[in-house]
């Protein structure tokens, strides 16, 4: 498939273009709303979910959907739809945006969401890191691809699914937004370097097969495909931990300058209280 046939036979399905196309008005609309109020909100954020929402619309309503029958590309539609998509949408924090740009209504709806139980096993790390390690293998070690291939509503539910499993897992790793409970950061980059063995496993898994997973998949597009979902999964994962570890620097970074100014400002009253004592001490003595 060459990078032409990706945009010249683009499928544009409704239902995911609408989506994309509602969220990333929502988003861009929501970043203007502060701006009026006279807030800025980081451009970063504004062009990470840009892009995450650019690799959802290459897999989802590009050329790349209309030959997703061809393990290869299934695997490249997979890699963006449920790893690179996902730890964008994360690090551009959508819910803290919300949460400012909203009515105070809309506010408490998304907090009463948050810390309700099921916002709580949403964003439990041991859920999300089981629910995404579940998703991946159900559907390459179960008949759930293969029907996929046969049944359009089965596909576009199995692609919903992988996005969701994805945006969790990812939601308290990167940890920007509001969490009911948040992870340390050194229990943070242990929850991703466990995770990084999924697609290492799957990958080598795939590579390996020595029988069809669905009647017109052959073995070569599937080793190449496992492959692919091998070397992307720790890729991402490597770089994800270390976005963390950068994170757990400049935390302790603004830590120690929040110190130095407390010890600035203790040490100031301090001088001050003594300056005051002294002055005391003098005029007692003069009178």
């Amino acid at each position: 498939m060459t990078p032409a046939e990706v945009v010249t036979q683009a499928t544009f399905d409704p239902i995911p273009t609408v989506v994309i196309a509602l969220t990333l008005g929502w988003y861009l609309w929501s970043v203007r709303r502060l701006a009026r109020r006279g807030r800025r909100w980081p451009l970063g954020r504004t062009v990470a979910f840009v892009l995450g929402e650019l690799f959802l619309a290459v897999g989802l309503i590009s050329g790349m959907d209309a030959h997703d029958g061809i393990f290869e590309i299934h695997t490249i539609q997979h890699i963006f739809i449920s790893m690179l998509a996902p730890v964008l949408f994360a690090f551009s924090a959508p819910i803290t945006l919300a949460l400012q740009a909203s009515h105070r209504s809309v506010q408490t709806a998304i907090l009463k969401v948050l810390h309700s139980p099921v916002g709580r096993i949403a964003s439990n790390p041991i859920f999300t890191w089981a629910f995404y390690g579940a998703s991946i293998f159900g559907l390459y070690f179960t008949s759930l691809y293969a029907i996929t291939l046969r049944n359009q509503t089965v596909h576009d539910l199995v692609h919903l699914h992988l996005i969701v499993a994805g945006c969790l897992f990812w939601w308290p790793a990167v940890a920007v937004d509001p969490l009911p409970k948040r992870m340390s950061y050194g229990v943070r980059i242990a929850y991703l370097m466990l995770a990084m063995p999924f697609h290492t496993i799957l990958g080598m898994a795939l590579d390996s097969q020595t029988t069809r997973i669905a009647p017109t998949t052959t073995l070569g597009d599937l080793h190449a495909g496992g492959g692919l979902m091998w070397i992307a999964g720790e890729a991402l994962g490597l770089i994800g931990t270390i976005a963390v570890f950068l994170q757990w620097l400049r935390a302790d970074e603004r830590a120690a300058r929040r110190n130095d100014r407390t010890s600035e400002e203790v040490a100031a009253l301090q001088l001050a209280h003594w300056r005051a004592t002294r002055e005391a001490a003098a005029r007692a003595v003069s009178s």
